[in-house]
């Protein structure tokens, strides 16, 4: 028997390896930024790092973990899937389809 699987969006029946995978990402930006030697030379990172246990201390682990990394994924009937692709985010169209 097939393994199947609902759209996660229009929960339309789909069979798991003839349907499309979405995986997002979300993460902390991995960029530091820029510093001089000065500043990197004058940082107390003892305490800068105790400062960020206590501020942690105010946050579930969920909470922690958001700000610095989660994972989701979809599955996707073709149909949906080239919506997906044409609009990713979801984001308002600036113009209506079919008007250039």
């Amino acid at each position: 028997m097939e393994n199947v699987a609902q759209c996660a969006v229009c929960e339309r029946p789909i069979i798991i390896g003839a349907c499309y995978v979405v995986r997002i990402d979300v993460m902390a930006d991995p960029q530091i930024p820029d510093m001089t030697s000065d500043q990197i030379a004058s940082t107390d990172f003892n305490q800068t790092l105790a400062e960020v246990i206590e501020e942690a201390k105010k946050f579930s682990a969920d909470d922690l973990q958001d700000g610095v990394h989660r994972r989701f994924e979809f599955r996707l009937c073709p149909s949906c899937q080239r919506r997906f692709l044409a609009n990713p985010l979801g984001l308002p169209r600036q113009t209506a389809i079919g008007k250039n």
